[in-house]
């Protein structure tokens, strides 16, 4: 996927799935559904994730094949990004590892064995 932009649409109920090789161990393989008023998502690097949401407020799961880090960067429009995260929701254990990283990216870490993280996300000045 290097070098191209993956997108999907919420309304077709699209999964992307990312793999990223690591030696001789199994690839890394990244699933990303949209679940509520996502308009769609690029991956940008392996573990980079660029959201579009146009309500400033929208949920969306992940889960990956072995553990790692995923940064999210969340956007209203190619031309405006969240101004400033209000919170991120994370259902289950991995919600104690969300950092904030600037006003509009939070990165987590994902348990790994494809297990099931479900996010919500919203910006302090939605509309």
């Amino acid at each position: 996927m290097e070098g191209k932009a993956v997108t999907g649409f919420a309304m077709i109920g699209f999964a992307m799935v990312s793999t990223l090789l690591f030696g001789c161990s199994e690839p890394l393989e990244v699933t990303v559904t949209p679940t509520r008023d996502v308009d769609h998502f690029q991956v940008t690097a392996q573990t980079n994730i660029d959201m579009y949401c146009p309500t400033g407020i929208c949920k969306f799961e992940l889960a990956a094949s072995q553990e790692t880090a995923i940064t999210i960067n969340m956007h209203y429009t190619d031309a405006r990004s969240f101004e400033k995260i209000e919170g991120v929701s994370v259902t289950g254990r991995q919600g104690a590892t969300v950092a904030m990283v600037d006003d509009n990216t939070f990165s987590l870490t994902l348990a790994g064995e494809n297990e099931l993280t479900k996010i919500q996300v919203v910006d302090y000045y939605r509309y």
